[in-house]
């Protein structure tokens, strides 16, 4: 290179430094400006018309709902996504809480919902660990645990490494039947690059308002579009409003928060009662079940499934099939 072509080299590498500066710069102010005022996790209003409870743990205050009662508890497990919280499961909820006296839980995880979404390192170790909190410090004898899609994964795991808090397992839509799982390397590149700059938590505040969020349903969770419910779309908001809401959501959009192998490693050696209720017909779902039918050519003896209409949501979509089978279930 020669001397002459050096300075405009420098003016160039220059140039280049003070713009990325000033852009690293404007996104910090305008995090900072989006921040202000964001209520405490604990601050919103509950999923559920049930007591509530504060578990600490060492990831932060872990939050459930709680209807006491008699007999074997049922414990319900929300989903992992942007939204997620425990009125993911308010039907099934209230179903049970209307038609049996059993004791019932319903657990925020950490990162979403009234638990507390820390700047912690969310891994399924944090998960694992949490649910097996709550099963021996929180619920009081073996339980039934009712999971929700990537919830139905961490359930499943507990039937196995934590058998003795388990009776049975109803997993709702669960993840793990696909044989793609989170997005490509290049993918997870650019989402480590936005968490590091910044970009992920604005652009998480941008897709989490109402207009996002219902096309968000309407596309990749129900089949019929006019089925959407517009409280599971207001309450989505209202908890993606809380301090720190981006936090646990950009570890699940990047894959991290997936079970290892777990059609292999998980739902084949359950032993336990295993109900799957999966959709009839997924469609054009964000969940696929193409491993489904080699786990079912097992013809293994814990486990039965269920086809039910609507989408990965059906006890707010089509209810009534939902719930019949979830009763049928739980009260054998």
């Amino acid at each position: 290179m020669s001397s002459s072509s050096s300075p405009s080299w420098s003016r160039l590498a220059l140039g280049s430094g003070v713009l990325l500066g000033g852009a690293y710069a404007g996104l910090s102010a305008l995090r900072w400006r989006l921040r202000q005022g964001r209520p405490a996790p604990l601050s919103l209003p509950p999923a559920l018309a049930w007591s509530t409870g504060i578990l600490e743990s060492p990831w932060g205050a872990i939050h459930y709902y709680e209807r006491p009662g008699r007999g074997v508890p049922v414990v319900l497990l929300h989903s992992f996504n942007a939204v997620a919280s425990s009125y993911e499961m308010k039907p099934i909820a209230e179903h049970l809480a209307e038609t049996t006296d059993r004791p019932l839980y319903a657990i925020d995880w950490l990162g979403f919902g009234r638990s507390d979404r820390t700047a912690a390192s969310y891994r399924p170790a944090v998960y694992r660990h949490q649910l097996f909190q709550v099963l021996t410090e929180v619920v009081d004898g073996p339980a039934d645990l009712v999971g929700l899609s990537l919830g139905a994964e961490y359930a499943a795991h507990a039937g196995l490494q934590a058998a003795p808090h388990v009776r049975r397992l109803a997993l709702l839509s669960p993840t793990g039947f696909s044989s793609s799982r989170g997005p490509s390397a290049l993918g997870r590149l650019g989402l480590s690059l936005a968490g590091h700059t910044g970009a992920f938590e604005l652009l998480f505040y941008r897709l989490t308002r109402r207009a996002s969020l219902r096309d968000y349903y309407e596309r990749q969770v129900f089949l019929d579009a006019n089925a959407v419910p517009q409280d599971l779309i207001d309450y989505a908001h209202t908890t993606a409003q809380a301090r720190g809401a981006h936090r646990a959501p950009r570890r699940f959009v990047d894959g991290s928060l997936f079970l290892d192998d777990v059609a292999r490693d998980v739902y084949a050696r359950l032993y336990r009662p295993t109900l799957l209720l999966l959709p009839k017909r997924p469609g054009p779902t964000v969940q696929q079940f193409d491993l489904l039918p080699d786990l079912l050519t097992r013809d293994l003896d814990p486990l039965r499934h269920t086809l039910l209409p609507g989408g990965l949501m059906p006890h707010w979509e089509a209810p009534a099939p939902c719930l019949e089978a979830l009763d049928s279930f739980l009260e054998a």
